[in-house]
């Protein structure tokens, strides 16, 4: 069976780069008319005068597409705004074709051979981080998430697209926003960042950011973006650091929502059972909401310790523990994938005593 094979990509078109993703042989453009147009539709709340969206379906009875495109259209550079879309679009129709192929003869090797096999899945979804309308003024930021599965939680390629929207549009930069010494001052960030909690990454593998860093703008912050495996483990998905920007406000919400911590979640950090339960990453949320993990490999069992809350889960084991009370089901028992154990959304609210919310397909986690 053929495999898809981890690499790093760097590629600048335009204002985009694109990161963690899969080799594939390249496809002409053309190659992709298999895409099926599914529809096109306009994103609610106030980005819906800014960005629609079109879906792309696929042809094969062995790849089943999820693909969102996004298509912007408050740009101020008319030219460019139709440049960039062009490009983000042919970047899903080439991923359809090539994961199309791939798909069909993967298919044809497991039947040659008896076996039976599943569809693959590839899945395209997008947020729109910052329309221009806050701080920095101007700025528009665009986060695209391309990851296909094939069984495991898949490996994901983000592409991201930071532009300056005025009458002549220009790709954003972090030495734009962070100065000459950008380099300097953003390892240094990151690298304190990791030693506060170093068992949770790859200190060793972090060497710097690169040239081409990928990065999006987002609440006068900029997210630096690395690939999945990178830096940290896969149950880390693709980690980010938020870093203010030198002379920008952040910007805050109310006073009650100042007063809760939070994280995303984005999808290709989770993946869905055969039952349909959406699985998370114990070690990640639990160590971001504060708990304490310890791992007891005789009985496959994590404890989590938070002051005076505490919890158990065992692998392979429907009975969630809280405090002293009785274990209870949540309908999917822990499990183990490329050794990160795995629990159910419920998890969260039922057991950590957590918030949850959904924003743009990504999993919004809140705790006081």
């Amino acid at each position: 069976m053929k495999t898809m094979k981890k690499t790093w990509l760097s590629l600048s078109v335009a204002g985009t780069v694109m990161i963690a993703g899969y080799a594939l042989p390249p496809v002409p453009v053309l190659a992709a008319a298999a895409a099926v147009p599914v529809s096109a539709k306009t994103d609610g709340s106030v980005q819906a005068d800014f960005i629609t969206s079109t879906e792309l379906g696929s042809k094969s009875e062995w790849l089943k597409a999820n693909v969102k495109v996004p298509v912007l259209q408050g740009l101020q550079d008319k030219k460019y705004q139709e440049e960039l879309n062009y490009i983000i679009q042919s970047h899903a129709e080439k991923d359809i074709a090539n994961w199309e192929k791939e798909a069909e003869e993967t298919a044809a090797d497991m039947k040659k051979n008896g076996y039976e096999m599943r569809p693959y899945e590839l899945i395209v979804d997008y947020e729109l981080k910052s329309d221009g309308s806050g701080k920095p003024e101007g700025i528009v930021s665009l986060r695209v998430v391309t990851y296909a599965q094939t069984g495991g939680t898949g490996m994901p390629r983000v592409d991201t697209y930071t532009i300056r929207n005025e009458a002549e549009a220009t790709r954003v930069t972090l030495d734009e926003l962070f100065g000459d010494k950008y380099q300097e001052t953003i390892d240094a960030f990151i690298k304190a960042e990791i030693a506060k909690d170093p068992d949770s990454y790859f200190p060793e593998e972090f060497k710097g950011i690169s040239a081409e860093q990928a990065f999006y703008v987002e609440n006068g912050e900029v997210v630096i973006v690395f690939p999945k495996y990178a830096i940290a483990p896969g149950a880390a998905g693709n980690p980010e650091f938020r870093l203010p920007i030198p002379g920008v406000e952040t910007e805050k919400g109310s006073e009650s929502e100042q007063a809760k911590e939070s994280f995303t979640l984005y999808r290709n950090q989770v993946f869905a059972d055969a039952s349909g339960n959406t699985m998370i990453p114990l070690r990640l949320v639990a160590e971001r909401i504060g708990f304490e993990i310890t791992w007891i490999p005789d009985t496959m069992t994590a404890e989590l310790k938070k002051g005076p809350n505490w919890t158990t889960v065992t692998i392979g084991k429907d009975a969630y523990f809280f405090a002293r009370m009785a274990p209870m089901p949540l309908g999917a028992a822990p499990v183990l994938v490329e050794s990160s154990a795995y629990v159910p959304l419920k998890f969260v609210t039922d057991i950590l005593k957590a918030d949850l919310k959904e924003e743009n397909g990504s999993i919004v986690i809140s705790w006081s």
